[in-house]
Parts: C-alpha cells; sequence; structure tokens
C-alpha cells in the first residue's frame, strides 16, 4: 500500500479496505488478469501543480491505454466506498496525467488509483496512493529580478505561484537564500540570506556576478526550487559625492551611537536615516519607509546617537548619505542592529555592606536607566571575590536576585570583590564593576549586639 502525507493510524483499516476494493476493480472478466497492474504510482506536487505519474512495461504490452480514479478521505476514514473519474486522465496513452483540477482542498486526504485497459480488457486497480497535497508539496522557483545601480545590486523576489489563482502557499511566509558568484572565476560560490526587496552592497565593481534564489519554509525544513540562474554586471558608484564609508555601530547599555569617516576635501553635511526591519520581509517597495534620525540630519560631524529610535524589540537598519549644496552621495551601506544582539552590557553599580562573617552586596543592574535594558535582558550575577591578601584565591558565586550574601567569611578580614551582569538568554556576559574591598566584622560584636 502506498502513502504519503497520511499522519494518523487509523488509516491502517482504511487502507486495508481500499487495498481490498481496489483488487476487486469494476468488472470481473476472465481475460482481465492478461494485463499487468500499473507499478509504482506517485504524485509530484510543484506549488499547485499535482501530477499523478506511474510505471508500465511498454516491452510486453503494446496498443494499452490507462484510467485514473480519485476518491476524497476524510477525517482519515473513507468517504463512502464511491470513486471518481480522474477528469483528463481517461484512456490515455501516457504514464502520467494532471490531477490538479480535481484537488480542491491542500489540507486534505486524497487517494488515487490507476489500471490498465486494452480494448474490453482491464488490469486490477493498482494499490491505491493516499497523500496530503500540502506535506508532500515541493516549493517551486520564485522570480528574481536584478539591477546594478551605483556599484550595488539590487535584488526584487516574487514568492513562487505569485501569479497563480490557486494557492498551495497562502498560508506560509517564505524567507529566501541566495547563491551568488563570480561568472568569470572559480570562486567558491557563498550562501546568503536575502529579503524580498535587498541591496549586496559587498561587490566588486564592474564584475559579472550570478544569482540564483531559493524559497525556504524554516518551520517545515522545506527547501524549494533554485530559480533561474541571472547574471549581471556591477556598475561603479557614481561620479558625485562617494558613498560614507567605514561605518560602524558601537551599542552600550542600549545607548547606540554611530560613526563613520569624513574622506571628503570639501564642506559636506551628513544624514542619517533608518528603517525598521519589520519592512524588509515584505515584497512591496519601503524606499518611503526610511527616516531621518532625530538630530541626525545636515550635520557636519561623523557621529550619530540613534538610541531614542530604536526598542528592545525587532531589528533596524542605518545608513548614512552626505551632501554638498546640490549634490547628494550615494547611501553607505546598510548596517543591521539587532539592539538586543549588538549592544554591549556595561558594569553594574554594587554597594556592600559587612556583617559578621559575611558580606551583604546590593547590585543595581547595567543602564538602568534606560527601560530597554530590562525589556532586553534578565540577569543574573557573577561575584567574585577574593580575601586582600598576599596569596588571594578567587571564588564565585553566582546571584539570581539583586541582594546576596555571602557567608562562611573569616571575621575581622579584608576580603575584595567584583560584580558582572549575565543575560542567559544571548550567553552575554557583561564588564565587572570596580573593585569593592572591605572588612567583615568580628564574631565579637554580633556577641555585642546580642
Amino acid at each position: 500500500m502506498a502513502a504519503a502525507g497520511f499522519p494518523c493510524s487509523e488509516c491502517a483499516l482504511s487502507l486495508a479496505a481500499l487495498s481490498f476494493l481496489a483488487a476487486l476493480g469494476s468488472g470481473s472478466c476472465a481475460g482481465q488478469m492478461n494485463l499487468m497492474i500499473p507499478q509504482n504510482v506517485q504524485v509530484h506536487i510543484i506549488n499547485t501543480n499535482i501530477t499523478l505519474k506511474w510505471d508500465w512495461d511498454s516491452w510486453n504490452n503494446f496498443s494499452v491505454t490507462f484510467s485514473a480514479h480519485y476518491q476524497w478521505l476524510e477525517d482519515c476514514k473513507e468517504n463512502g466506498t464511491s470513486w471518481t473519474e480522474l477528469p483528463g486522465c481517461q484512456s490515455v496513452t501516457v504514464t502520467e496525467c494532471d490531477l490538479s483540477s480535481a484537488v480542491t482542498d491542500y489540507l486534505c486526504n486524497y487517494s488515487v488509483r490507476v489500471r490498465a485497459e486494452r480494448g474490453e480488457e482491464k488490469s486490477p486497480w493498482s494499490e491505491p496512493f493516499i497523500f496530503i497535497p500540502d506535506i508532500i508539496a515541493e516549493i517551486g522557483p520564485p522570480e528574481v529580478q536584478l539591477e546594478s545601480v551605483d556599484g550595488v545590486m539590487k535584488v526584487n523576489i516574487s514568492p513562487p505561484e505569485a501569479n497563480s489563482k490557486k494557492k498551495m502557499w497562502a498560508q506560509h511566509s517564505f524567507s529566501y537564500n541566495a547563491v551568488i558568484w563570480k561568472k568569470s572565476s572559480n570562486a567558491e560560490p557563498k550562501n546568503r540570506a536575502i529579503y524580498p526587496r535587498d541591496i549586496i552592497d559587498d561587490l566588486e565593481p564592474e564584475t559579472a556576478y550570478c544569482m540564483k534564489v531559493q524559497a525556504r519554509l524554516i518551520s517545515e525544513a522545506k527547501r524549494g526550487y533554485f530559480s533561474p540562474e541571472q547574471c549581471i554586471n556591477t556598475t561603479r558608484a557614481s561620479n558625485g559625492l562617494p558613498c560614507p564609508t567605514n561605518v560602524t555601530v558601537h551599542a552600550l547599555n542600549m545607548k547606540f551611537l554611530l560613526n563613520w569617516d569624513n574622506h571628503y576635501n570639501k564642506n559636506v553635511s551628513f544624514n542619517v536615516q533608518y528603517l525598521s526591519g519589520f519592512y524588509k520581509q515584505f515584497y512591496e517597495d519601503y524606499s518611503n519607509k526610511w527616516y531621518i534620525v532625530a538630530g541626525c540630519e545636515n550635520i557636519s560631524h561623523t557621529q550619530c546617537d540613534f538610541s531614542s529610535n530604536v526598542g528592545a524589540s525587532g531589528n533596524y537598519y542605518i545608513r548614512v548619505n552626505a551632501t554638498n549644496g546640490y549634490n547628494r552621495s550615494c547611501s553607505s551601506k546598510e548596517i543591521k542592529v539587532d539592539p538586543c544582539v549588538i549592544n554591549e552590557i556595561g558594569p553594574p553599580s554594587v554597594k556592600v555592606n559587612s556583617g559578621p562573617s559575611l558580606l551583604r552586596i546590593q547590585i543595581t543592574c547595567p543602564g538602568e536607566e534606560n527601560k530597554s535594558m530590562s525589556e532586553c535582558y534578565e540577569f543574573t550575577y557573577r561575584i567574585q571575590y577574593w580575601e586582600n591578601s598576599s596569596k588571594p584565591e578567587v571564588e564565585n558565586e553566582v546571584a539570581q536576585q539583586p541582594f546576596h550574601t555571602i557567608s562562611n567569611l573569616m571575621p575581622s578580614r579584608a576580603y575584595c570583590l567584583k560584580v558582572q551582569a549575565f543575560a542567559r538568554a544571548y550567553n552575554k556576559s557583561g564588564q565587572f564593576s570596580n573593585v569593592i574591598c572591605t572588612e567583615t566584622l568580628s564574631v565579637l560584636w554580633r556577641t555585642t549586639l546580642q
């Protein structure tokens, strides 16, 4: 019994019943067994194009035609025992036919069977092949358009079946993988994730590059067919003002600073723009969604604080351009900013109070004044402490809360400590606090209080 995408155990009885019914066929003539049963019945699906195929030994059987029936199964149980003739697949002379028009619900179970025919002779039906279209379907290639402008390659991707009325993937969201290589060299092709509308700005000018793109469904670990290979010659940047270069981002405690080089021999001003990464997931043009960073418009210096434009969730893209009068440069390379990932965690603030043979530690999380820090991270704290002696032995403790006590220390001894925040979700360690040294109280002090 052949089956694909059939998820439930209750189907075993249904499949057995179908095999029995298929063996009975629709007629019982004595010559029926002279014709072989079609073998290896399969269904192949790319997007909504559904093809039924089977094998036939044509060397021993001439002048044979084939007919196919299909059946819809509901909830893994037979919807009656009736079979329906497959339109366009009756008395055909080839070993495949189109099943697309018969399948209308891609989440349901379907069953198909095939038999051979020669005049009044009919073979037994093949074993039913049972499948769920959504599960066995393969993803077709996307459509890709390339354009070279000002030294960069612009990529515009349309999803598989974009121009089809019927949609296999209407409830799914694709991500895309691109393979890029130099056309005239033996350079190793490079794989990179790519957005539906994207710019590739790390290519050599005046060089032929080739690309192919595939769609992916990460949730189902499905990779589609690649688009046809396309090649394009990159151009040089415009002869006007060159693009700003060496654009970098530094972030500490969710304070984000953008820096770049000023390599211009004339007076220029700079404009910094940001884009919410949310827009890059869509196929529409988002060029009008770039906004000026407040306080970073027509500035003469090469640093911009864009902290107010960045939240803890999502990601952002930043770019810079230069202007001189009516001359405007091309934009710099886009810098992706994933706030919680690229941010560096500074040192926490630490207060220490001594007790008899113990130290009480109060920790204030790094960047407490910045709400985004607590939205990004849930901190634990690593505490290193040691006796302030000529040969200290460093001990470690982990504090789950901002208040922590180190006990079982020697009374009337000087101890030093420093604290570091740790965000487990990001496997990110912060900077250590300044070292604080203090002396534990004596046991006598505690006895006196009592």
